[in-house]
């Protein structure tokens, strides 16, 4: 697969942005979920080729590809692609017990709409339980953990006394947290995040009055459901990829691409003035570049190089609050990034970003209200990256020393260990 290497922006950028987007054996996976007829059906044989378990590797659910069973099942069904029966059965139960669980998800999600429409507090419906109705051709197809809406920062106290009649109990937060979002858990188990804006990095926000302005409500099922406009929505789903703290899996592609199929006349202009101010050009740019690329996803060629004019330009903070996306996503983290490749070049840009970033860029990430207080912020950010180092170090010995102390008590260590054993080690 064609990586950003191709892309002339600033090379210490390359390899570790990439880190982010789905490797070559999960786009051939996307691609036989996504593709119809001939084109998807090579797809999957190209990656059943590389894998040789297909329903042992989904079952490790590596980056969320269990959440794309659902879909892979449909897509392979409409295909009359041959799988042996083991995996059918395997791909049809996963199917089914998703239909069950999105009729549930459903039903509290209008719920939760309902009883804030009833109090007259505005609330957008985000990412899969959206689309889910409105993008996919079945609701079941779409894999959604989390139940996400957008409220207003003046409504979210009252929105959240609204919902223990519902069946919620808010989890414990931080201060910190608890301004950018509010989780809550349902007793069915189902999260809901009530986020006070888009993005958690405040560097991503853009104009709360012109996304509200944008919003349009929709007739789901019988109920009224306010939406991001689809401009709007394909920016929050492809931005939301770097956004620090967004929980990682490949459904984001699924969920642009369907969006950008369901809407072909999506207004660029609305899409295109998010990536024109600056911030969101270069996490824009990665995203719809390779859906663009790999997935040959309708998206004008002006548009893409628009995009990617923007990015070029990209000033500094916004380079680094990229690849604070990529740190603290779960496929990437400083070693990861160090380790991608680039030269010593890239790796001391990295390291300088890691240990003294911009004060820009220590503002807008740790939003820091005192400006006095940022030069404090430069001893205490290598302190912290050895202390953690360190503690993640001494919980692999410790772990590592009680795995042996159990073996020694019942004698395993004289037994041959199993090749699963040897694998998972």
């Amino acid at each position: 697969m064609e990586k950003l290497s191709s892309v002339n922006l600033k090379p210490a950028l390359l390899q570790p942005l990439s880190l982010l987007l789905p490797t070559e054996e999960q786009t051939w996976l996307l691609q036989a979920c996504l593709w119809p007829g001939e084109r998807g059906a090579l797809a999957w044989i190209k990656w059943s080729e590389r894998i040789a378990d297909p329903a042992g590797f989904l079952r490790q659910d590596r980056d969320g590809v269990k959440g794309l069973l659902p879909l892979l099942f449909d897509s392979l069904q409409k295909k009359s692609v041959f799988i042996d029966k083991e995996f059918h059965t395997y791909l049809r139960t996963a199917y089914l017990r998703d239909e069950l669980r999105s009729k549930a998800y459903s039903r509290i999600g209008r719920d939760v709409t309902s009883i804030f429409s009833s109090t007259e507090i505005p609330a957008v419906l985000l990412k899969g339980a959206a689309l889910a109705e409105t993008a996919y051709e079945n609701p079941a197809l779409q894999h959604a953990h989390y139940l996400e809406i957008l409220i207003k920062n003046s409504d979210a106290d009252s929105a959240v006394g609204l919902l223990p009649a519902l069946g919620f109990a808010r989890l414990g937060n931080t201060l910190s947290t608890e301004r950018q979002a509010v989780e809550l858990v349902h007793e069915s188990g189902l999260p809901l995040i009530l986020h006070r804006r888009l993005f958690r990095v405040p560097f991503y926000d853009i104009s709360s009055a012109d996304i509200w302005a944008r919003t349009r409500i929709q007739t789901v099922s019988g109920t009224s459901i306010r939406l991001l406009s689809p401009a709007d929505n394909l920016m929050h789903v492809c931005g939301s990829v770097f956004d620090a703290g967004s929980h990682e899996s490949l459904r984001w592609v699924c969920d642009a691409w369907f969006l950008l199929h369901r809407y072909p006349d999506l207004d660029w202009e609305v899409f295109w003035s998010h990536a024109s101010r600056g911030p969101m050009a270069l996490p824009l740019f990665v995203t719809v570049d390779y859906l663009a690329r790999e997935l040959h996803a309708p998206i004008p060629a002006d548009v893409l190089g628009r995009l990617y004019a923007a990015a070029s330009k990209s000033e500094s903070i916004g380079r680094e609050i990229a690849l604070f996306g990529v740190q603290k996503n779960a496929r990437g983290g400083l070693m990861k990034i160090l380790r991608s490749g680039g030269g010593w070049s890239t790796r001391a840009w990295v390291m300088k970003w890691a240990f003294f970033p911009s004060p820009g860029y220590l503002r807008a990430v740790d939003e820091i209200r005192c400006y006095w207080l940022v030069p404090f912020y430069y001893p205490y950010r290598p302190m912290k990256f050895i202390v953690r180092q360190i503690f993640f170090f001494c919980r692999r010995q410790i772990r590592l020393y009680s795995r042996n102390t159990r073996q020694q008590g019942t004698g395993a260590d004289h037994a041959v260990p199993s090749p699963l054993l040897r694998r998972t080690e």
